[in-house]
């Protein structure tokens, strides 16, 4: 497992140094190149920049930051975010010079701030309260005016168009059954009713049909022989 994890991060070594020295040009060991397309760099030169689609970028920082550098060397060059301006350090002088304009002096350290306004809000009172960056605080007084007329209604807007429908909500459970209510009072029984009068015997009906023959009867039983 051991050497099987050193041979990748070999092969990631040796991947970024082919990268590297394929867009810087060594020569000679004695100067070098960093171009768009390879060039050779320039005899005179330890270092030769060229492109003609990207700059130069040089350290970027404050003028604290950039006086905070100890011991700057002669020519130390970076750019100060506070001025806009590339500024270049010259031992002989100890100080540094601006690149915007270098008929003037030299740029001195940022001066004292002074005493300015930190903040300022209108309490409830109405009054203004200031407060400056030595926590002095001020109360400028009454700043809160008389109340104006109110101004004159404006005509009503055109109705706004209707709003898209609401998405359905979601069913909800069913209830649970109610409990069966109690059984009522059985109600008292009525008094009987007094019994009707008979009807009047209807007519006659028509007559019946003549019924079918009956089955022929069996023969009777020999009378008894008469006496000789």
């Amino acid at each position: 497992m051991t050497s099987s994890i050193n041979f990748y991060k070999f092969k990631g070594v040796f991947l970024f140094v082919i990268c590297f020295f394929s867009s810087i040009h060594i020569s000679a060991q004695q100067n070098v190149s960093i171009s768009d397309n390879q060039a050779v760099p320039d005899p005179s030169s330890v270092l030769d920049v060229s492109s003609t689609t990207k700059g130069l970028l040089i350290p970027r920082m404050t003028s604290v930051q950039r006086l905070a550098i100890v011991n700057p060397t002669n020519a130390l060059m970076v750019f100060d975010t506070d001025s806009s301006c590339i500024l270049f350090y010259q031992s002989s002088v100890s100080n540094w010079y601006s690149m915007c304009d270098y008929t003037q002096g030299p740029v001195g350290p940022q001066g004292d701030p002074g005493i300015h306004v930190d903040n300022s809000v209108v309490n409830s009172s109405g009054d203004l309260i200031v407060t400056l960056s030595d926590g002095t605080v001020i109360n400028a007084g009454n700043v809160v005016g008389s109340s104006g007329t109110n101004g004159v209604d404006g005509a009503d807007g055109a109705p706004g168009l209707p709003g898209a429908d609401g998405v359905d909500g979601a069913d909800g459970a069913p209830g649970l059954p109610g409990a069966d209510g109690a059984d009522g009072v059985d109600g008292i029984n009525g008094t009987n009713g007094t019994n009707g009068i008979d009807g009047v015997d209807g007519a006659d009906g028509a007559p019946g049909l003549p019924g079918a023959d009956g089955a022929p009867g069996l023969p009777g039983a020999d009378g008894a022989d008469g006496a000789d």
